[in-house]
């Protein structure tokens, strides 16, 4: 009787020591997460990219994005999403052109998109995500995405989280 008493004692301590050893393991991956990506990295993680515009629009659309001073420009199709890897802290000045739109750049010193787009808006959310629908058939044209099954999810249809997008009030049209 003893023995087995033992025997149990012991199996305890092998599921403790397991147990112990499955925690430490752990801490480790996220330390080496950590590590490589830094908590911006884990942080970009659960976030997502930070900037993303899903084109309602029925055509082929053409967007410039200004940020801190560096522009990239992309056709989006009708029904496609164009994501870019931003950080949340940066303000962001989008250039939207109605129809495909080649050879898009910027003056040197003013900053101007030339040509110049249809509409400009500011994303001025500071700390926030900027993921955005473009819809001229609704009213307003830019507003923020709302996700699938009218916002219920909480994510955007790429899966993005949507608890700290911008809201519509920082989306300011300039033109």
């Amino acid at each position: 009787m003893k023995k087995s008493i033992v025997f149990y004692e012991g199996s305890i301590k092998m599921k403790s020591i397991k147990n112990i050893v499955e925690i430490l393991s752990i801490i480790s991956l996220f330390s080496a997460q950590v590590a490589i990506g830094g908590t911006s990295g884990l942080l970009k993680q659960i976030q997502g990219p930070g900037f993303e515009l899903f084109n309602k629009a029925s055509q082929t659309i053409s967007i410039a994005l200004i940020i801190n001073g560096k522009l990239t420009t992309s056709d989006v199709a009708s029904g496609q999403k164009f994501v870019k890897t931003v950080d949340l802290k940066d303000s962001i000045r989008l250039g939207i052109f109605d129809k495909k739109t080649a050879n898009i750049s910027t003056a040197l010193i003013t900053g101007a998109i030339t040509p110049q787009p249809d509409r400009i808006y500011e994303l001025n959310a500071s700390g926030k995500t900027k993921y955005v629908t473009w819809n001229p058939a609704k009213a307003p044209y830019l507003y923020p995405q709302t996700g699938p099954f009218m916002g219920l999810t909480g994510k955007t249809e790429s899966g993005y989280p949507l608890g700290d997008n911008l809201q519509q009030s920082q989306i300011i049209l300039k033109k």
